[in-house]
């Protein structure tokens, strides 16, 4: 079996990993870049108008002959991780014939995010697969783990072929609200691996001073107990971990969640695969702002906006409500409701990584809102990581996903195998 990584050995962002076996050959996500090789962010909007030869020229897109449209296709299939745009976001390039297999939930929020013109990508040869349910990919046996990590249903991928055992962590960790699936993995990992494709985000960053989503949750709590504040709140619409802390907070305190209709629109539709997030109908603890945005006039162009209305709340009822309301902040929200509401006794709950605060912070200082940092990562901390290497005990290790490949062999009693990008090598 061969290994070629494609780009993510030393970067953390754009991940695509390559495998083949014989005249098989699959492909574990095709990601966004976060960075160019010059260091500057990537902008997804240039992305989307830029041809697939000028991207490959300067180096965002991966040069893969067989992979792209109106090329005769060369692969058995991409196995998709989960739905944040470092792991999809160019899957817009392939070849539609070539099959994508993913989990229900990330095929949901793939969908939700070309509705929204967050992507290009239509999952249009979309196979969904079942955690821990082998199926066959050409000449690949792949087994799907369902993992905790702060995208909804994300996946690992436990990979076989010509006596070989492979597992791609994919993005994970151990302290979110689904922890258990980290313990589990503990209890009964994947046996005889041969190579561990082991993301390793956290290197060379500590974690915040909350450790997991309990400690959030009980943050929130303490915040919300002080009756005379209102807040803001500041975090990902995907984050379905992060929304349920958020709302059982303001359930234990008395608070009401006023979501925004694109966060409204997602809790609905994954509602089907998880009925105990929570929903605009779940009564007066948790309502909808009609914030004017183009989300919000996309969804009343196709009717789906009116399934809200139940939960619409105004902003005459929110200056009655005031310090009784938690508000998820959009862009265009704060931008109505501060000048209604006023900047007094008001503070932003930013729950994000820190790297994206500076975007925002201006507009809070100019406003005199104080800023209050409620986060825990999407990733596994480097003692989670090296407890899981010493259960699973692999042959090999393979730094992907990380910046920093050359610390793993300052944490792991393991063989290290450091591959470059594009660097065919057998495993």
């Amino acid at each position: 079996m061969w290994l070629t990584i494609h780009r993510g050995s030393k970067q953390i962002g754009g991940s695509c990993v390559e495998l083949q076996s014989g005249v098989s050959r699959i492909l574990i996500d095709l990601g966004l870049p976060l960075v160019d090789e010059n260091g500057e962010r990537v902008d997804p909007d240039a992305i989307r108008k830029t041809s697939k030869e000028d991207l490959i020229k300067q180096g965002l897109l991966p040069d893969i002959p067989g992979l792209y449209k109106h090329e005769k296709p060369a692969f058995d299939g991409i196995l998709l991780s989960h739905s944040h745009q470092d792991h999809y976001g160019l899957l817009s390039f392939v070849n539609p014939q070539v099959p994508i297999y993913l989990s229900e939930g990330c095929k949901e929020l793939v969908h939700i995010a070309h509705f929204f013109g967050q992507t290009d990508f239509v999952p249009v040869n979309a196979r969904t697969v079942k955690p821990w349910k082998t199926l066959a990919v050409g000449d690949f046996r792949v087994t799907p783990y369902l993992v905790d990590h702060s995208a909804f249903d994300a996946l690992a991928f436990l990979i076989e072929a010509e006596g070989k055992r492979l597992f791609y962590s994919g993005d994970f960790r151990g302290h979110g609200r689904k922890s258990i699936l980290f313990q589990n993995m503990l209890k009964r990992p994947p046996q005889n691996i041969t190579s561990l494709i082991l993301e390793g985000s956290m290197f060379g960053r500590t974690p915040g001073p909350y450790q997991n989503e309990v400690e959030v949750q009980h943050r929130l709590v303490e915040l919300f107990e002080d009756k005379e504040q209102l807040y803001f709140l500041a975090c990902s619409s995907q984050n379905v971990d992060r929304l349920v802390s958020v709302y059982k907070a303001c359930l234990k305190t008395g608070r009401t969640f006023v979501i925004d209709p694109y966060t409204a629109y997602i809790l609905d539709k994954l509602k089907r695969l998880s009925p105990n997030i929570p929903q605009f109908d779940w009564g007066q603890n948790i309502r909808v702002f009609f914030v004017p945005n183009t989300y919000t006039h996309r969804m009343a162009e196709n009717k789906s906006l009116f399934k809200f209305k139940s939960a619409k709340i105004t902003c005459d009822e929110m200056e009655h409500l005031r310090s009784r309301l938690l508000i998820k902040d959009t862009y265009k929200t704060s931008r109505v409701l501060i000048p209604r509401l006023g900047g007094e006794s008001t503070t932003l709950i930013y729950s994000l990584w820190s790297g994206y605060l500076p975007e925002v912070k201006s507009f809070w200082e100019q406003n005199n809102v104080p800023i209050v940092e409620v986060h825990c990562g999407g990733h596994a901390y480097v003692e989670d990581l090296q407890e899981f290497v010493r259960s699973v005990g692999p042959m090999y290790i393979v730094p992907v996903h990380t910046f920093f490949p050359e610390k793993y062999s300052e944490y792991f009693e393991a063989n290290i195998r450091i591959v470059a990008d594009k660097e065919p090598v057998e495993v």
